[in-house]
Formats: structure tokens, C-alpha cells, sequence
């Protein structure tokens, strides 16, 4: 059963084909815009643990935003892959997915990311007006 061994939230972030996982921006907190309605570009990412011969793991991405929750914005499939074992048999597989959020309010915003229909967690950010 695949497990989430970290995400994060970033400007921007890969997954090259050795499995090797970039992130530029990561930890983003808080996004300043001129004015609202805005739309940005971001990415979540991150790393799970999988057994080797596990099926494909479901992700879906949502979001959270002071006017209520948005349903799924982005789905994928991850893979076991080969980049890190461990001695229980299990590997690592890395994810990276970039979005454009839509912004229309100031406040406290959230991505929600769910592993096979289950919320695993939620990478909160601010969205405020600059002045």
C-alpha cells in the first residue's frame, strides 16, 4: 500500500527519469498579488514509499479556499519506481504535478492531496493583496 513519506509546495517541480525530484520555491507560505481576481502557477510534490510489485498508486490534488472546497483539479497515477529501497522491500516513487490556481479571494488556501482516496495532506498557503 503505497504511504506518503513527504509533500511539499513549490513554484515549480520535476521528476526527471532516474526518479530524481526537483523543486524550486519549495515551502511557499504566502502569495502576494496586485490585485484580485489572480491565477498562479504552482506545484505540489513530493515522495511515497511502495512495495515493488504494487499496483499504481492514485493521486488527486484539491484545494481548499475561504469561499468553501474545490473538487479535484488534477489526477495522476505514480509508480513504484526504483529510486531508493528499503530493507523491508519497499521503493520510493517521486511525484510532481504543477497547476494554475485560480485566486479570488485573500486568506488562507490549502492544496489537499489525496493517495488512493484518502486525504494524506494538505499543503496551506496565504494568499494576500500587496499594497
Amino acid at each position: 500500500m503505497a504511504e506518503l513519506d513527504y509533500a511539499l509546495l513549490a513554484d515549480y517541480a520535476r521528476v526527471d527519469a532516474d526518479g530524481t525530484l526537483t523543486a524550486v520555491g519549495a515551502h511557499r507560505t504566502v502569495i502576494a498579488v496586485p490585485q484580485l481576481p489572480a491565477q498562479q502557477v504552482l506545484a505540489a510534490a513530493g515522495r511515497l514509499w511502495m512495495g515493488r510489485r504494487e499496483p499504481a498508486a492514485w493521486l488527486e490534488l484539491s484545494a481548499r479556499t475561504p469561499e468553501g472546497d474545490v473538487g479535484t483539479i488534477s489526477a495522476w497515477e505514480v509508480r513504484p519506481g526504483l529510486e531508493q529501497s528499503e530493507a523491508s522491500g519497499r521503493v520510493s516513487a517521486c511525484f510532481a504535478v504543477a497547476v494554475v490556481a485560480p485566486l479570488s479571494s485573500a486568506g488562507a488556501h490549502a492544496l489537499v492531496l489525496s493517495v488512493n482516496d484518502a486525504v494524506v495532506a494538505e499543503l496551506p498557503f496565504g494568499v494576500v493583496v500587496e499594497v
